[in-house]
C-alpha cells in the first residue's frame, strides 16, 4: 500500500534519530564514569576517508552543497579507534550540511611531525583533519557554549535545525580519550572550521582507560 510509505518514512527516521539519541547519552554517561574504553589498531587513513566521504555524501547533497575532500592518498596509516574517529568526522561534515546551503563543505587531512617533550623520543607524528563550511557561522558567544552536552547555539537554531547538543560534545570526548583535541573557530555569517588533532598512533595510557 503505497499510501502508507511517507508514514512509515516518518516512524523509521524518528526510530533512528531516538536510537541514536540513546546511544549518544549512553556513551557520555560512560566517559563520565570512566567506564569508556577505547580499540585502538591500526588502518588505512586514506580508506577511512573516503569511506566517511561517502557515507554522508546524501546528506551533502540534501541542502544542495558540495564536498571537497583533500587527503593525500599515500598519508599512509594511524594506530587509534578507527570507530570513535569515523563517527567524530561524520558527525562534523553532517553539522556542516547541516548548517550550510548551496555551499562547500571542505574535508582536508595532513599528517604532521611536531617536537615531543618524551625524552629519547625527539618526534611525535600527528593527523589534523579540518572540517570547513561555508554555512551560517556563529558568533563569540555561541562559542563559548558550542561543546556543552545538551546545549546547541541557541534556542533559534535549535528550533529551526533541530539536533540534541550531544555530537560535538561527544565528538571533542572521543579525542581527548585518544590523546588529542577537538577545536573551532568560525566567524557568523561565514562559516565554521573545526580541526581535529589526534597523535598518529595513540598513547597506551589513554587507549587503557
Amino acid at each position: 500500500d503505497k499510501a502508507l510509505v511517507p508514514d512509515l518514512q516518518k516512524i523509521q527516521a524518528a526510530a533512528k534519530h531516538q536510537l541514536g539519541l540513546v546511544n549518544y547519552i549512553l556513551d557520555l554517561s560512560k566517559i563520565e564514569a570512566g567506564k569508556m574504553t577505547l580499540f585502538v589498531e591500526e588502518f588505512d587513513l586514506a580508506k577511512l576517508v573516503n569511506e566517511v566521504a561517502a557515507t554522508v555524501q546524501p546528506l551533502i547533497a540534501k541542502n544542495s552543497n558540495m564536498l571537497e575532500v583533500n587527503c593525500p592518498a599515500d598519508i599512509g596509516t594511524m594506530r587509534a579507534d578507527q570507530t570513535k574517529l569515523r563517527q567524530t568526522l561524520f558527525n562534523l561534515l553532517s553539522n556542516a550540511s547541516k548548517f550550510t546551503e548551496k555551499g562547500v563543505i571542505r574535508l582536508a587531512v595532513k599528517r604532521e611531525d611536531a617536537e615531543s617533550t618524551v625524552a629519547g623520543d625527539p618526534y611525535v607524528s600527528r593527523i589534523k583533519f579540518h572540517v570547513s563550511d561555508t554555512g551560517i557561522g556563529m558568533t563569540p558567544e555561541q562559542l563559548a557554549k558550542l561543546f556543552q552536552a545538551f546545549t546547541q547555539a541557541d534556542a533559534s537554531t535549535s528550533k529551526k535545525y533541530g539536533g540534541t547538543g550531544l555530537g560535538l560534545a561527544l565528538s571533542r570526548r572521543f579525542c581527548q580519550l585518544m590523546g588529542g583535541d577537538l577545536t573551532v573557530t568560525s566567524e557568523f555569517g561565514k562559516g565554521s572550521t573545526f580541526t581535529v588533532t589526534l597523535p598518529a598512533q595513540a598513547p597506551e595510557s589513554v587507549a587503557e582507560r
